[in-house]
């Protein structure tokens, strides 16, 4: 058994890259810190990152984790929820550059004009990751999916600043179609 000299109650996602699994945390007896714990799997050791001392704002839970080329990303939206809506400018993703240094760089992306009539203006989605280590494409699916509606998966790309609406097909058996 591993034994971890710092009490902390995990919380949100978890990812692992490169043979270390990252997750957020809140340190035991604090409800408050946020913490991004680190296990190296080969070595068996734990370190932590304080998020208040990097960053200007608490993570939220629905904070995503994701790998950005090989390196933890943290993609956060602007609203501090797990919801990007078709009214939504922009949205945050923090890269640990150097885990022991404990060095963010922080990048912050415009959605193109176009977001809103692509996406829908009620529409909201939530964020689910990253694909693609050379496209670097964010994904966004319906955060309450219809029954009455067709299933649209969307991807932005960060370096093109383009999105891409794709429609699920197949899942009208599952709807009641």
């Amino acid at each position: 058994m591993i034994e971890c000299c710092k009490p902390h109650v995990p919380r949100g996602t978890e990812i692992c890259i490169n043979s270390v699994l990252y997750y957020t945390a809140v340190e035991k007896g604090s409800l408050m810190v946020t913490i991004v714990v680190c296990f190296d799997i080969s070595s068996e050791k734990f370190s932590f990152m304080k998020v208040m001392e990097t960053f200007d704002r608490d993570l939220p839970s629905s904070t995503t984790m994701i790998n950005y080329n090989g390196k933890l990303g943290l993609l956060m939206t602007e609203e501090s929820t797990d919801i990007v809506s078709g009214t939504s400018k922009s949205f945050e993703l923090r890269v640990l550059e150097d885990a022991e240094k404990h060095d963010w760089s922080k990048h912050v992306y415009m959605l193109p004009p176009l977001w809103k009539n692509v996406v829908g203006e009620e529409t909201k989605l939530r964020l689910l990751g990253m694909v693609g280590s050379c496209t670097n494409e964010i994904v966004f699916s319906y955060k309450y999916p219809s029954t009455f509606m067709p299933s649209y998966v969307f991807y932005y790309n960060i370096e093109r600043n383009t999105i891409i609406r794709l429609e699920i097909q197949g899942m009208e058996e599952l709807n009641g179609k």
